[in-house]
């Protein structure tokens, strides 16, 4: 966890990790975070027309605070029409500097069939980036990891998306993909839903111990025979108890790699 509390702090940026290994110094890392964000900003006049770059720059500093959350155009301050900012918003995951997580109902593959491409989250890049365009504090990462997780939701279910995309398929672009049920007595919501052979997996990050999971149990409930087992990524250790596999955070990459070697993804 404690190594897991640093990459959460840092992210996976090869300058911000070298100067990490060299100095362990924070304020030093930050500096680099600070001149990585300054750097994208400029780029953004790189593939960006004129009247379009503060459109840009707007989602590029609202999308870490809406991790988690359905995307609403409404939701960014100001008053621009979503006509405005949707190009932004495009030209930021055609970068790779965004990605979209799409609704999709999980009754079949491929889970594109049955996505809705209206409906979607999203997810920068990168975990400790974000974190430095939000301006958090983040040194509760370092110094109690595991309260952190505890109280950081948000962050984790980031860091999930972040592997999935990292062990994803380098030659393609990565598709992720949630399932919601919006219903007034039975609102139910799974973080990401990933495909394993002719079957569906759901995945729920839960940041702290504790947690009914309904919704993951909804989830499975409601596909019966269409999906083996539910994933759960939290802080504590491996427990798998019938069709519920649950992880430590810092296993993700190696549950991604063992599901990779059996033809995940």
């Amino acid at each position: 966890l404690r190594l897991a509390g640093e990459f959460l702090v840092l992210g996976g940026l090869p300058e911000v990790v070298e100067t990490w290994i060299k100095h362990e110094d924070l304020k030093r890392c930050g500096e680099v975070l600070d001149m990585l964000v300054a750097a994208y900003r400029q780029d953004f006049a790189k593939y960006a027309k004129r009247h379009q770059i503060k459109y840009v720059d707007l989602v590029f500093s609202e999308i870490p605070g809406l991790t988690g959350r359905k995307f609403k155009y409404e939701a960014l301050p100001g008053t621009w029409k979503a006509r405005e900012l949707a190009p932004a918003l495009d030209l930021l995951c055609k970068a790779s500097i965004v990605h979209r997580i799409t609704h999709s109902s999980g009754n079949g593959l491929p889970l594109k069939a049955e996505s809705n491409p209206r409906r979607f989250k999203t997810l920068l890049f990168d975990v400790g980036l974000a974190q430095r365009v939000m301006g958090v504090e983040v040194r509760p990462w370092l110094l109690n990891p595991a309260a952190a997780i505890r109280s950081a939701g948000a962050v984790v279910e980031a860091f999930v998306g972040q592997e999935l995309v990292a062990y994803g398929r380098p030659w393609a672009r990565p598709e992720l993909y949630y399932w919601h049920r919006e219903a007034r007595a039975s609102n139910a919501e799974v973080d990401y839903l990933l495909p394993q052979g002719d079957a569906i997996v759901p995945v729920e990050v839960k940041s702290g111990a504790t947690g009914r999971l309904r919704s993951l149990r909804a989830f499975l409930d409601e596909k019966q025979g269409r999906t083996p087992f539910g994933l759960r990524f939290c802080g504590q250790p491996v427990c798998i108890l019938d069709d519920l596999h649950s992880y430590p955070i810092y296993a993700v990459p190696h549950v991604l790699r063992r599901e990779i070697a059996r033809g995940w993804f």
